[in-house]
């Protein structure tokens, strides 16, 4: 049996995914592990904000003086832009190291009845003591996956959106889909016409898994594209969590707003609060309106109505 070293980082849910990112060129197969442990600054069991612990696991033989070196220059540098404590560095003994680590991870909830759980889990408790109802909306997401895992910030805000907005026959476009969790979020919520499109081909190749393994392979079409190889109909939700920049630029040149139909949801996120005014402008200037707004942290997920005509 081959010895490992695993190699973790505790992070928050802002910064889990960008650490998981930078880890995985030097992870055994390229898989990283998400740990949610709970929040470590807060006594509160209900505290929103999840600590996180992102894990690779390297074979002893590959585990050197200079790949060590290499990882910690890395989070030295992120660490200047956001705080990133150094790794922790512990040698494994010979046993099943590729499901140990899944005893400490558990459900969580996002916003009133929406629950992400592990696929191996069967229990209904979160680490907070909280339980799973019948009346939940069940995401089966695996925290092996870095992006769209429910951890970030932005995509629980983007989920909780969703939740206020999504009702019974929706169409919805979900732009820049990752492991395709909003448009499957969207899916269990009642929408029926989804159509999800990344330019990566690899989150083309998750989503698909994911909406199989949630049962609603059929209520989404998965594609890979950009906004401009989607057809221009109007959906009842456009939702996109990627970067502030790129909203604005599909805003102005794109016509983003032209995918809503009038008086349907725009839900915007991946936006920076000092990028706030900015989006908001182009949303305004492309004929929409802003009727909510939904804050974690320093990020901002905005939901705008689209005043335009039918197409």
């Amino acid at each position: 049996m081959t010895a490992f070293t695993e190699i973790s980082v505790v992070s928050d849910g802002e910064a889990a995914e960008a650490v998981a990112e930078v880890l995985r060129p030097f992870a055994y197969q390229n898989s990283v592990v998400l740990e949610q442990l709970g929040d470590l600054d807060s006594l509160d069991p209900m505290a929103v904000e999840p600590a996180v612990t992102v894990k690779i696991f390297v074979p002893q033989e590959e585990d050197t003086a200079q790949l060590r070196r290499r990882i910690e220059e890395i989070l030295y540098h992120m660490n200047r832009l956001y705080p990133i404590p150094e790794p922790r560095f512990k040698v494994l003994e010979e046993k099943d190291w590729a499901h140990a680590w899944k005893e400490n991870y558990h459900p969580f909830r996002v916003g009133k009845r929406i629950w992400i759980r592990p696929s191996w889990y069967e229990g209904d408790q979160s680490a907070d003591g909280d339980s799973a109802a019948a009346e939940d909306i069940v995401l089966v997401m695996d925290p092996g996956m870095a992006f769209g895992t429910g951890l970030h910030p932005t995509t629980q805000t983007c989920l909780i959106a969703l939740e206020k907005s999504v009702h019974e026959g929706d169409t919805v476009l979900d732009v820049g889909t990752g492991t395709g969790i909003l448009a499957i979020a969207a899916a269990k919520l009642g929408a029926k016409g989804i159509t999800a499109v990344d330019t990566d081909d690899l989150a083309v190749k998750a989503a698909r898994e994911n909406a199989q393994l949630n049962d609603v392979r059929e209520a989404i079409s998965v594609g890979q594209g950009d906004l401009n190889s989607v057809p221009r109909e109007q959906r009842d939700i456009v939702v996109a969590n990627i970067l502030a920049p790129v909203i604005i630029a599909m805003l102005e040149t794109a016509g983003l707003l032209d995918y809503v139909r009038p008086g349907g949801r725009l839900i915007l996120s991946g936006i920076i609060d000092e990028q706030q005014p900015q989006v908001e402008a182009a949303i305004a200037a492309a004929g929409g309106t802003v009727v909510d707004r939904l804050f974690h942290r320093d990020w901002v997920t905005i939901v705008a109505q689209s005043d335009g005509d039918e197409v």
